[in-house]
């Protein structure tokens, strides 16, 4: 079967080492109905479907594309999706417990708190994406990026972030707290009462970013600032 890379992979993908879903060149039309009663898609495109509070175990996810979907509340714990493109798609308040994503991009998504907890993503990349109030609790991420996301009240408490970066995203209320974390880029991005600095660490930020977090950064160190 032959694969290849999408072109809008390429572009978003040239500045960092992040692997790119490998899609076959053909794929077969599904509904959401073929996911409900199989359990699992592979070499599949799915548009336009609408299953809201839909409801799979250990879902599997393979060479597909799916495109201006509705899966509100959807309950797909355990979800494995591998070599996939999600695209103006609707997965707010879904739960995807101990989810594995490998090699996926998810491009104009409205996935407000949605539940990744426990959950590992790598080479994933989310664009233009609404990720308010997700759950990343104790998530593995390594390889990801966030590019025009909004990831307000975002909680990333105990998760690991390796090779992370936030491109133009915004984030207020984020938390990072106990999060272990390394090679983390958070330049270009509004940071607005962030919870947790200290587990920053070694994180990357610009000089803008460093003037309109300052306080927050000496209060989370207990700085005493005396200007008298």
């Amino acid at each position: 079967m032959q694969y290849m890379a999408r072109k809008q992979t390429v572009c978003i993908l040239t500045t960092m080492k992040v692997a790119s879903p490998m899609i076959p060149t053909s794929l077969s039309m599904y509904s959401l109905n073929d996911f409900v009663s199989e359990g699992s898609l592979e070499s599949a495109q799915v548009i336009d479907q609408e299953a809201d509070k839909l409801t799979i175990a250990a879902a599997d996810l393979n060479g597909v594309t799916i495109e201006k979907c509705r899966l509100g509340g959807a309950q797909l714990p355990r979800l494995s999706a591998r070599d996939a493109l999600l695209s103006k798609s609707d997965f707010s308040g879904s739960i995807m417990t101990q989810a594995s994503f490998n090699r996926v991009i998810l491009s104009d998504c409205r996935m407000s708190g949605l539940d990744f907890s426990n959950a590992q993503l790598h080479d994933v990349v989310f664009k233009g994406c609404k990720l308010d109030m997700v759950n990343f609790r104790f998530a593995d991420l390594r390889r990801v990026k966030f590019v025009d996301c909004q990831l307000v009240e975002a909680d990333f408490l105990s998760g690991v972030l390796h090779d992370v970066t936030f491109e133009s995203c915004q984030l207020e209320a984020t938390v990072f707290e106990k999060a272990t974390c390394k090679s983390v880029d958070l330049r270009t991005s509004e940071l607005i009462n962030i919870v947790g600095w200290p587990s920053l660490k070694g994180a990357t930020i610009d000089g803008a970013q460093l003037s309109m977090v300052a306080p927050s950064l000496a209060y989370a160190l207990g700085l005493t600032v005396n200007n008298g």
